[in-house]
């Protein structure tokens, strides 16, 4: 008897959320723990909400590292474009590993292990169009086990596969460019060491 492959990723996924446990969840109404950093940019946390934007003088995103090592994890939470040009969420080891790139019209996969003349580019792995709309609460969520990443972002998902996915990973971020954008309802599960 043959089983459909839909239902075959369908088991895969649910296994995967079953064996990740409760990391992170904060209220959003205080400061945040001292795992999380912030790199580059304002984030502001008031009201169950973290408000993001990039300083134009840094010339750089917006950046709030989750100093967790998951090497296998999921993050979930809701956002809204109020302003900003872009939404990441992405991984890092000793470098970039990868990332989802989000605007209001596309979600991309990126693995980010090419290297040309010193700099690191992204490799698209996999991408879906969108039509996001400004000030409107969307629902995300994005994982990642071995060497497989996927997010679904209500409900256009995005998956793939690539050796450098598996790299070992030391953090996960978010990362917003331009300004201004909205983040409520965050919650991190996963495999810790």
């Amino acid at each position: 008897m043959k089983i459909p492959l839909l239902f075959c990723v369908f088991l895969s996924a649910a296994a995967f959320a079953q064996d990740l446990k409760p990391i992170a969840s904060p209220d959003l109404k205080a400061p945040l723990s001292a795992d999380w950093v912030l790199r580059q940019g304002t984030w502001e946390i008031k009201d169950g909400e973290i408000t993001a934007a990039e300083l134009p003088e840094q010339k750089h995103a917006a950046v709030l590292w989750h100093q967790v090592a998951l090497q296998t994890g999921a993050v979930e939470c809701e956002f809204q474009f109020s302003g900003a040009k872009g939404f990441l969420l992405g991984c890092d080891g000793n470098k970039h590993v990868g990332r989802i790139v989000i605007n209001n019209k596309e979600i991309r996969l990126m693995d980010d292990s090419t290297e040309v003349k010193g700099k690191t580019p992204s490799t698209l792995l996999a991408s879906a169009k969108l039509d996001l709309k400004a000030n409107e609460w969307h629902k995300l969520r994005y994982e990642w086990s071995g060497e497989r990443m996927a997010a679904t972002l209500d409900g256009t998902s995005v998956e793939a596969t690539n050796a450098n996915l598996g790299l070992k990973k030391s953090r996960w971020w978010f990362a917003v460019s331009g300004t201004s954008m909205k983040i409520r309802e965050v919650k991190v599960f996963g495999v810790q060491p």
